[in-house]
C-alpha cells in the first residue's frame, strides 16, 4: 500500500502519537513518567518504532525500555543483531534486556510442529517477562499493516473463520502465555506501512539490520509475502494490501460486537470449574449458531491457553455434537482436550492419559524438623506419610540423580508413588509446612537464577491443571522448598563440601494408591 506523505517523519510521528493517546500514553502533566517495554529485532520496522517512541517519550512521559531475544537460530548473523540492538540502546540512553534462547530445544520439548511457532511463544513469553521485570503494562511491537495484509491472508489460506479475519489489533490481550491477564501488546504501527518505516529510519539517518530468515522459503509466511501477494498485485488486484485490510477493520467490528454478546452469555451459561468448564446441553441448543461457536471457542481457549490450534472443523464437529443426542460421548480435539457429554451436562477438559498420581490434598500441614542427633519424624496426614530424616551430606552420593531431580516426572507419567529429596538442613530454618499451591506462588527451581511463577513452573513441567491442586508444596520460611515430585529449590538444594560433611535432610513423601 503505497504512503501519500511526503514526509514519513510526519506521517509516522503523527500516527504513533495518535496512538500512544489511544492507548492511555496521554502525557498529560500531572502524569507520572509510564513504563513501556518495546521489542527491538533490529529491523527497520523495530528501529522505526524505537527512534519515533525516544523523540515523543518526553511529550507522553514514556520510561523507555529496550527487549531483544536471539533466538539461536542464524549463528553469526543473529549475534551481530543483538549486538546492534545492544548498541543502539546504549546510545539512547535506554535500559535494554538482550537474551539468547534455544528455541529449536523449545520447539523439541514442546513438540511443536512449527519452528514459528515456538519462536512466538518464546518471544512472547520473554517479553512478558521483560515487562513483568520492569512494571510495565504493556509491550509495544512493530506490527505494520503489511504484516496486518499477510496475517489476513494466512488466515484465509488456512481455512480460519471470522476471527480470523481480524488478524491483529492496535491494543490487545497478551497471546502467550495465557496468564499474563493483566498486560497488553500495543502496535502502533499497525497503520503505517514498511515504506514509512523504511523512508522514516533514511529520512533520519538511521541504520537498521536486514533479516535473512525473512526470505527462507521454508517459513510459509515468508513465501506468501515474497511470492503470493505480489502475484495477487500483478495479476488480480493491485490494491489486494489495502482490500485485505478494509477486510481485517470490518471483521474487528462486527466481531466486536459479537464478543460482547458471547462475554453476556458466558456468564449465564458457562461454569468454571477443576480446570474445565461445564454447560447444560439444553442451554447451549438454544444459542444462535454464530454466538455457539464464540462460546465453544472461549471455552476451549479457556482450557488450552488459547485456540490457534482449533480448527473450523473442529468448532463444527462441536456445534453437531451439541445438537445431537447420537453422535458420541465426546468429541476430540486438538491438543489433548474433549467435549464430553453426561445426560444433559457437557464439559470441555483436557483429556489425561493417566489418572492424577497424588491424592487430595485440601489442608495444610505443619512439620517440626527432627532435633539434633534425634530420631525421624513420621507424621501422617490427607492419605501421605512423611518422614524426615537429619543425615549430613557425607551420606550422599552426589551423582545420584534423586538429588537435583528427585523422583522426575516424564511427559506425564509419574515413575513412583514414593518421593524422596535431599534438602539443606540450614537452608529450612526452623520448621515446615505442606499445603497446595495458592494464587501469586513463586518459586525458584533448582538450576535457575531467578524465581518465577509457580503456575509458569507447572506449565513448563507440563503439569495437567487438573493435578496442580493436588501436587504437595513443602514449604519453609524461605519460600518454596520443593515441589514434590518435580523439582527442588535452588536455594533448598544440599551444598557439598570436600573437607566438612554439612547437615541436611531426607524428607520422603508416600501414599498407598490413588485416590
Amino acid at each position: 500500500m503505497a504512503d501519500t506523505s511526503n514526509s514519513s517523519i510526519v506521517r509516522l510521528e503523527s500516527e504513533v502519537a495518535a496512538a500512544l493517546g489511544r492507548a492511555g500514553y496521554s502525557g498529560k502533566d500531572n502524569q507520572d513518567y509510564t513504563s513501556l517495554v518495546v521489542g527491538v529485532s533490529g529491523g527497520p520496522d523495530s528501529a522505526a518504532l524505537i527512534h519515533c517512541l525516544h523523540r515523543l517519550k518526553d511529550a507522553h512521559r514514556l520510561r523507555l525500555y529496550v527487549a531483544h531475544l536471539n533466538h539461536n537460530f542464524r549463528g553469526q548473523e543473529a549475534y551481530d543483531d543483538a549486538r546492534f540492538v545492544s548498541d543502539l540502546a546504549l546510545d539512547l540512553g535506554l535500559e535494554a534486556t538482550v537474551e539468547q534462547r534455544d528455541v529449536l530445544a523449545y520447539q523439541r520439548e514442546r513438540r511443536i510442529s512449527s519452528f514459528e511457532q515456538a519462536a512466538r511463544e518464546f518471544r512472547y513469553r520473554f517479553l512478558a517477562e521483560v515487562a513483568e521485570s520492569v512494571g510495565a503494562a504493556a509491550v509495544a511491537v512493530a506490527h505494520t499493516s503489511d504484516d496486518l495484509a499477510e496475517t489476513v491472508l494466512l488466515h484465509i489460506l488456512r481455512g480460519s473463520g471470522t476471527g480470523g479475519l481480524r488478524g491483529m489489533s492496535e491494543l490487545s490481550p497478551w497471546p502467550w502465555p495465557r496468564d499474563q491477564a493483566e498486560l497488553k501488546l500495543f502496535r502502533p504501527l499497525l497503520g503505517l506501512s514498511k515504506t514509512t518505516t523504511v523512508g522514516y529510519c533514511r529520512e533520519l539517518g538511521k541504520d537498521y539490520r536486514e533479516d535473512s530468515g525473512n526470505y527462507l522459503p521454508r517459513f510459509t509466511r515468508n513465501r506468501v509475502r515474497l511470492n503470493l501477494l505480489p502475484l495477487l498485485e500483478a495479476e488480480f488486484n493491485p490494491r489486494v494490501r489495502e482490500s485485505l485490510i478494509r477486510l481485517s477493520r470490518t471483521a474487528s467490528l462486527e466481531l466486536d460486537y459479537l464478543d460482547g454478546e458471547t462475554d453476556r452469555l458466558w456468564g449465564q451459561v458457562a461454569t468454571e470449574a477443576n480446570g474445565g468448564v461445564d454447560f447444560r446441553q439444553s442451554d447451549l441448543a438454544q444459542v444462535h449458531p454464530a454466538l455457539l461457536k464464540l462460546l465453544l471457542r472461549k471455552a476451549y481457549s479457556h482450557v488450552a491457553g488459547d485456540a490457534r490450534r482449533l480448527s473450523q472443523p473442529n468448532l463444527d464437529a462441536m456445534t453437531a455434537f451439541v445438537h445431537s443426542n447420537s453422535a458420541g460421548r465426546s468429541v476430540d480435539l486438538p491438543g489433548g482436550l474433549k467435549l464430553h457429554r453426561s445426560y444433559d451436562y457437557l464439559r470441555m477438559s483436557r483429556e489425561s492419559s493417566l489418572p492424577c498420581p497424588f491424592p487430595v490434598l485440601d489442608e495444610a500441614q505443619d512439620l517440626s524438623l527432627p532435633t539434633a542427633g534425634g530420631a525421624a519424624a513420621v507424621v501422617k496426614f490427607a492419605l501421605w506419610e512423611i518422614t524426615l530424616r537429619n543425615i549430613d551430606s557425607g551420606q550422599i552420593d552426589f551423582r545420584d540423580e534423586a538429588i537435583w531431580s528427585p523422583a522426575p516426572i516424564l511427559g506425564s507419567a509419574v515413575k513412583t508413588q514414593m518421593w524422596k529429596a535431599y534438602l539443606g538442613r540450614d537452608a529450612l530454618g526452623d520448621g515446615l509446612r505442606v499445603r497446595s499451591w495458592l494464587p501469586g506462588d513463586r518459586f525458584q527451581p533448582l538450576g535457575l537464577a531467578n524465581e518465577k511463577k509457580l503456575q509458569d513452573f507447572f506449565t513448563d513441567a507440563r503439569v495437567p491443571k487438573d493435578w496442580r491442586n493436588r501436587v504437595p508444596l513443602l514449604v519453609a520460611d524461605r519460600g518454596i522448598a520443593w515441589v514434590v515430585g518435580y523439582r527442588i529449590a535452588q536455594w533448598a538444594r544440599v551444598i557439598s563440601q570436600i573437607t566438612t560433611a554439612s547437615p541436611a535432610v531426607e524428607v520422603a513423601f508416600s501414599y498407598g494408591g490413588s485416590s
